[in-house]
């Protein structure tokens, strides 16, 4: 009796394990662990880099902030009272002395009266250095107010403030007191200027 059944290539079987026609073996399943560790690396540093991209933008609208409105801490604030709504007022006590340019004439000035005028207030006032107690200074603005202002004490004193416009005449006096023991000798005085005066 025949062997042919026990034959597999004469029954058409798979080659046997050991055959040279067997598959290769199956290929390993990936190295999850290393997959994880990989994700958990890409995770957390995907945070970092959100976290440095939110504060780079964070740094940078101040930044920008900054460079806007530090210029402006260094600048004089707006006055409180421009135009007239300063007339009458104190340039003192609502700001306005902070940017008064000032012309004092040189000459036939005994009591040094002084014009003082600030554009941003859009106002003047005069003022009195060098009188007594008793002389008076006094501002009339063509077209406008007039202030006037006496010493009561020491050797000075300034008016309220006159509003005026871009273009402007401004008539300005002292006058010596009456009261006894007044010492030296001069007469009322006046002085003219305008926008265009050499102001200092």
């Amino acid at each position: 009796m025949s062997n042919d059944v026990d034959d597999p290539e004469s029954t058409g079987g798979a080659p046997a394990p050991d055959s040279p026609d067997a598959p290769d073996d199956p290929p390993a399943a990936p190295d999850t662990d290393r997959l994880r560790a990989t994700g958990r690396w890409l995770r957390r540093h995907a945070r970092h880099a959100m976290v440095v991209g939110v504060v780079t933008a964070v740094v940078g609208a101040l930044a920008t902030v900054a460079a806007d409105q530090l210029p402006k801490l260094f600048e004089d604030p707006p006055p409180p009272c421009p135009g007239a709504g300063c007339d009458g007022k104190s340039p003192k006590s609502d700001g306005c002395a902070a940017d008064a340019v000032t012309w004092e004439p040189t000459e036939g000035n005994v009591a040094r009266i002084q014009l003082r005028y600030s554009k941003r207030c859009g106002a003047v006032w005069g003022r009195i250095v060098n009188g007594e107690p008793g002389d008076m200074v006094t501002i009339s603005v063509t077209d406008g107010s007039s202030r006037s202002a006496s010493i009561a004490t020491y050797h000075d004193v300034y008016t309220r403030m006159a509003t005026v416009g871009d273009t402007f005449r401004v008539r300005f006096c002292a006058e010596p007191g009456s009261y006894t023991g007044h010492t030296g000798t001069w007469v009322k005085y006046c002085f003219e200027a305008t926008e265009h005066t050499e102001w200092n």
